[in-house]
């Protein structure tokens, strides 16, 4: 386990230097260019990298990740709940159930967990019909799938990958993957980018962005698959594959800013916006990964 654990932070080490030097390369290559943001965002983002890894390789009995994903869904259930304007009862009862189910998914099994989330699902359903209001009763459907449906399904999985056999490779791997597509979709668009990716719904995301962003997930795939058997090409086929599902939650939240008017579902995180934003392909990823990963 310790030598897994040098060889994660050799290759974060590796990953991080190689994304500052491209970003300190963009000076000189566009000195004229828009400027970025990158260097406001880099500390929160640093800092966040390593309370990801924290949280999975402290021994399980302390529940650090799952108490780490828990603040994540309620953060994000509380974004979404105030950006859908809904009531100041259900900004308080909304992430709660969201962070209750996540924390729960951690002691069932996935069966177990989907029959008592759907009961809750059922019963805030039925409520949201019964509690009137019906000229915003399509806002709070669509709250309620989102915080007690999307958020804690989707964190659930993360939680069900930690838990695994090779928990802290899947979960490690999830992780790494989606945050160094992340971070070089950013570097290499602003860099190269040239054509837009999906300009009605994500202006700043080129398809020049969105193919380093996928490229060096793959290599990241790839270079920790020696650790549980995978071959270079499985692992980079994986990482590609994670990074590709992390994009479609990222654009899809985008989607979700554009119908909403918003830029940002808030600004918890500075540079970054909110939790929402700043996660929203990891979410998306994970679900998918647990079933790529057999799970």
């Amino acid at each position: 386990m310790e030598s897994f654990h040098r060889q994660v932070l050799f290759v974060y080490a590796g990953f991080a230097m190689l994304a500052t030097m491209l970003a300190l390369a963009r000076r000189w290559i566009k000195p004229n260019g828009n400027p970025s943001d990158v260097w406001k965002k880099y500390p929160i983002y640093v800092l966040l990298n390593f309370a990801f890894l924290a949280a999975i390789w402290l021994p399980h009995t302390w529940h650090a990740l799952s108490l780490l994903l828990a603040v994540i869904g309620c953060c994000a259930s509380w974004e979404l709940s105030r950006a859908l304007g809904l009531t100041a009862l259900e900004h308080i009862g909304l992430p709660v159930a969201t962070a209750g189910l996540i924390l729960v998914a951690e002691w069932l099994e996935p069966t177990s967990f989907i029959k008592i989330w759907l009961v809750i699902m059922l019963a805030a359903i039925a409520a949201s019909g019964l509690a009137g209001r019906h000229e915003s009763l399509g806002r709070r459907v669509v709250g309620i799938a989102g915080c007690l449906g999307y958020l804690p399904l989707c964190l659930a999985a993360f939680i069900w990958i930690w838990q695994a056999d090779t928990g802290d490779f899947g979960a490690v791997f999830l992780y790494g993957v989606i945050a160094t597509n992340d971070a070089f979709a950013q570097i290499t668009g602003q860099l190269v980018g040239r054509r837009m990716l999906a300009p009605d719904i994500s202006p700043g995301k080129t398809l020049e962005g969105a193919g380093g962003g996928l490229l060096f997930a793959a290599v990241f795939g790839a270079s920790l698959c020696s650790t549980v058997g995978w071959s270079y090409v499985h692992g980079a086929l994986i990482g590609a594959a994670v990074a590709l599902a992390g994009l479609t939650g990222d654009l899809t939240v985008s989607g979700w800013k554009r119908a909403l008017g918003l830029k940002d579902f808030s600004n918890l995180l500075g540079a970054h916006g909110g939790v929402l934003d700043r996660f929203d392909a990891l979410i998306f990823a994970a679900p998918i990964f647990f079933l790529l990963s057999g799970r």
